[in-house]
């Protein structure tokens, strides 16, 4: 006897139809569960839902509804989210949350190739080095 874990992926799924199947999903009260217990412990998040009205009930509604029972797309939804500087930004991000993992991890990547664009200075790095070959004498 064999035990095979795997997301719903349809090529995956195919290849183990004769045999017999079992989904396992979170239940919704789950995840509800686990974003109000983030939303409780995280000092940036306290910050922001102070700053906005409803808040606090529009991150669960929202964040429990696109998870779909997902607990790891909950939860990646959830470090986007708490890395909004205002409310004003949480919002929108909350309005565009993706609505699959593929799109979840594609939106991070690109999060992530912004943030080091922006880090990178706009040389590409020749104003350092030229620093370091005219200051680098015996």
């Amino acid at each position: 006897s064999i035990l095979a874990t795997s997301r719903d992926v349809g090529e995956i799924g195919l290849g183990l139809q004769p045999h017999q199947r079992l989904d396992i999903v979170a239940n919704e009260g789950d995840v509800r569960k686990y974003i109000e217990e983030r939303l409780a412990s995280s000092v940036k998040f306290k910050q922001l839902i102070e700053g906005g009205p409803n808040i606090h009930e529009e991150i669960i509604t929202k964040t429990v509804i696109k998870a779909d029972g997902m607990f790891l797309l909950a939860q990646l939804h959830m470090n986007s989210l708490e890395a909004k500087p205002r409310v004003k930004d949480l919002r929108r991000a909350l309005n565009e949350l993706p609505k699959t993992l593929d799109a979840t991890y594609d939106e991070a990547m690109s999060r992530i190739s912004n943030d080091h664009k922006a880090l990178a200075p706009p040389d590409g790095g020749r104003l350092i080095y030229k620093v370091s070959v005219i200051t680098d004498r015996p």
